[in-house]
């Protein structure tokens, strides 16, 4: 079997460049060090900083002594500028294997200059897909398409490989073990929200990255469509995103990651997750997945990390806040034993914020079941679980509508022990009427898409129009025939439900109570338009329950809402206004438990 014949011809190039491996002797200079003397070449010096200012790293793996490399290239104030040098006696094709493992490249992205065919053959054949030349292919390298780059005036990306040489060489005296060096590293995480401030970044991660993006669903390469595309998706409340930023001993690596996430009736699956490779084998993307909970996702082609099929627990990963995030130890986040959520859209909004303050988040949304969609944020279904539970035949009369034993069940039932956090938001109440079982004299509501507030037993052409499908139809055959229309809840059964509900959950606990918004994206254009009555009914009812308890919050949205502009509509907002509402929050629960601690 011969040996692999390395190619020369730049147009060969798999894809872009983004690392130049460096032979010296005879390529880089002149004739050989060790052997009488060499020629420094000022046009390769100039090369290698021009490459640097493309973004494009340069690094070494030569034959030599390293001890005269190194104080040769420093006395010409470029040793600086190449990353992981490889200077020793031993093979170049197994160093040059090592070295794209610890940077963390793709062979096809990496071109190798030696002037010895051997070399160049052995080392393809250590690492397929190497692209490799001799010394005559360096005059055309600034001129070769795939090494272009991308302007770096500043060389924040040499600023970023040369962080991770100094880990890699750090993490030679811990016996291999890399997470016995990454809990010596104060890693921290900061996740930056405000993903609009830096839209260019987020596209340059998902357009760029490849060894480390697992969806690898590409914006436009125009970048004011690839803004407007992006812009567009950050817009909608469905979509929680973020960037991730990485910070440890070692330095600030920026910006390396990018997750965007779509919700489908409060259901999340992933769209983009995307890192760059400076992270890689840190394990980033394994706390960001498990952050969001391991949620669906597609993966695309290759990776280098297996998040899905080889779950690591990132335990050593603090998350912090910006102005924390490079200092010596960052003060801990608040954080919460744990958190319950229950309520509709707008919570889940909401608590892809707040998982970052927990490890221990219960989740109680709306959602589709039995065929029709289940408002868990209707106090009708809470009220059992606290009070009394529904007896067999009243359960039998849920179950005609659709709803199971478990509907009726809730974690605030029984609070835990420790630091707690609970979200309540009954926007349904304002909504959506009950019906009467006449046997069973239970209560419950019921609401199909289309519906609203209306009674569905006395309007034949609205249950015609709202049900879809035969399960429906039956069901609401059944609601005529076996119930009565009972309306919307009186102001003197919310306010005893809402008074029995914060009575139940313990004053230890902090309460987060989401008002329902009075005025939607029409009042911007008519001030004069009258509040949502509905809406404005609950919100009078909610505050006067909640007047006098000292671990209630009443989150207004209207608070929040800087202009028509942040609103969908009446019920729904854009994400700004969901990222603010958490900002509030955050600010206020910490000054309180500061407060506590300094006591």
């Amino acid at each position: 079997m011969g040996v692999v014949q390395p190619k020369f011809d730049p147009r060969a190039f798999a894809e872009d460049i983004r690392l130049v491996i460096w032979d010296l002797d005879d390529t880089f200079w002149d004739g050989t060090l060790t052997e009488g003397g060499i020629r420094y070449r000022d046009d390769h010096h100039a090369l290698v900083i021009e490459l640097a200012a493309r973004g494009i790293m340069s690094a070494i793996c030569s034959k030599n002594d390293a001890s005269d490399i190194e104080a040769l290239l420093k006395e010409r104030d470029l040793w600086d500028y190449f990353i992981f040098p490889s200077i020793d006696w031993t093979p170049k094709g197994p160093r040059i294997a090592a070295m794209l493992g610890q940077i963390g490249l793709r062979a096809p992205s990496v071109l190798f200059l030696d002037d010895n065919p051997m070399n160049l053959a052995q080392a393809a054949d250590a690492n397929p897909g190497l692209n490799v030349g001799l010394p005559d292919l360096i005059s055309g390298l600034l001129d070769a398409p795939q090494l272009q780059g991308k302007p770096d005036p500043e060389f924040r990306r040499l600023a970023q490989y040369k962080i991770k040489e100094r880990k890699a060489v750090a993490s030679g005296g811990v016996e291999g073990d890399t997470i016995a060096f990454l809990r010596k590293s104060n890693v921290r995480v900061q996740i930056e929200y405000d993903a609009e401030t830096h839209l260019d970044r987020a596209i340059e991660l998902i357009n760029r990255t490849n060894q480390l993006n697992f969806t690898k669903i590409r914006l436009p390469e125009d970048l004011q469509a690839a803004r407007a595309e992006l812009a567009g998706l950050l817009a909608l409340n469905t979509t929680d995103a973020a960037l991730i930023r990485v910070c440890d001993d070692f330095g600030d690596y920026g910006f390396v990651g990018f997750y965007l996430t779509e919700r489908l009736h409060n259901v999340r699956k992933i769209k983009h997750f995307c890192f760059s490779c400076r992270i890689l084998n840190m394990y980033i993307e394994h706390w960001t997945y498990a952050h969001l909970g391991h949620p669906p996702m597609q993966i695309a082609g290759s990776v280098l990390s297996d998040v899905m099929q080889r779950p690591v627990r990132v335990d050593w990963i603090e998350p912090t806040t910006a102005q924390e995030m490079c200092t010596a130890k960052a003060d801990p986040m608040l954080r919460f034993d744990h958190i319950i959520a229950r309520g509709g859209c707008d919570l889940a909004s909401l608590m892809h914020y707040f998982a970052l303050h927990t490890d221990d988040l219960t989740e109680e949304f709306n959602q589709p079941l039995n065929g029709q969609m289940f408002r868990r944020d209707h106090s009708s279904f809470l009220m059992p679980a606290l009070e009394t539970p529904l007896n067999e035949k009243q359960h039998a009369a849920a179950t005609l509508l659709g709803y199971a034993a478990s509907d009726f069940t809730s974690q605030l039932s029984v609070i835990p022990q420790g630091r707690t956090l609970c979200f309540l938001s009954f926007w349904a109440d304002a909504d959506i009427p009950e019906y009467r079982h006449n046997e069973t004299d239970l209560s419950l509501p019921y609401w199909l898409v289309g519906a609203q507030n209306h009674d569905l037993i006395a309007k034949t052409e609205l249950r015609e129009a709202v049900a879809e499908t035969d399960v429906q139809r039956q069901r609401l055959g059944i609601l005529s025939r076996d119930f009565t229309h009972q309306g919307l809840l009186p102001d003197v059964e919310m306010t005893r439900r809402y008074t029995r509900i914060l009575d139940h959950i313990s004053q230890d606990a902090q309460v987060v109570i989401v008002l329902a918004p009075e005025r939607g994206p029409l009042h911007f254009a008519n001030p004069d338009r009258p509040s949502h009555p509905h809406h404005q009914r609950l919100n009078v009812n909610l505050r006067a329950v909640a007047r006098g308890r000292e671990n209630i919050i009443l989150l207004d949205p209207a608070d929040f809402i800087e202009g028509a502009e942040d609103m969908i509509d009446l019920n729904h907002f854009k994400r700004p206004v969901y990222h603010r509402m958490y900002q509030s929050v955050i600010e206020r629960l910490s000054a309180e438990y500061v407060g506590e601690s300094d006591v």
